[in-house]
């Protein structure tokens, strides 16, 4: 499947196509609760409210039975600054291909065109997390370590 070819823009109807992405990376990362029905449901409404405003775009391939790879961009709206001088990021998250459907480069494709969205929406950068297993694809397309530390405060 040429995956070039592939990638699709992702509407609200996509919705569960992305959560099952969702938990198949929840899972791969290892995370807990990754099946909780809970948190599903959150997401699934999330997905069709996030993907029919003009803040979040996912792009996807499909396979034969549906989403098998996926990418959501992600704006974000701060104050200006020297770094940023338009106050507008984006992220980039939900980057999963799910196993039979890997090694094919979806997930670059994908990943490429949320880079592609973000960019035509004006940002001054584009931010991730990554894995292990990740980080080969995404510093291959250009992202770099940052200067600043990130820390978070959970309860």
């Amino acid at each position: 499947m040429p995956s070039s070819a592939a990638v699709r823009r992702a509407g609200p109807d996509d919705a569960p196509g992305l959560v099952a992405l969702r938990v198949e990376l929840m899972r791969a990362m290892g995370e807990d609760g990754a099946d909780a029905p809970e948190w599903q449901d959150r997401a699934l409404a999330w997905f069709r409210a996030a993907l029919a405003g003009g803040d979040a775009a996912a792009f996807v391939v499909d396979g034969d039975d549906g989403v098998v790879a996926g990418a959501l961009g992600t704006l974000h709206r701060g104050a200006p600054s020297a770094r940023n001088p338009r106050g507008l990021t984006a992220h980039v998250t939900n980057v999963c291909t799910l196993p039979g459907a890997r090694g094919q480069g979806l997930a670059r494709a994908c990943v490429e065109a949320a880079i592609g969205w973000s960019r035509a929406a004006g940002v001054d950068s584009v931010a991730l997390h990554t894995t292990p297993d990740g980080e080969g694809l995404y510093r291959s397309l250009g992202f770099t370590d940052t200067t600043y530390t990130e820390l978070r405060l959970r309860w």
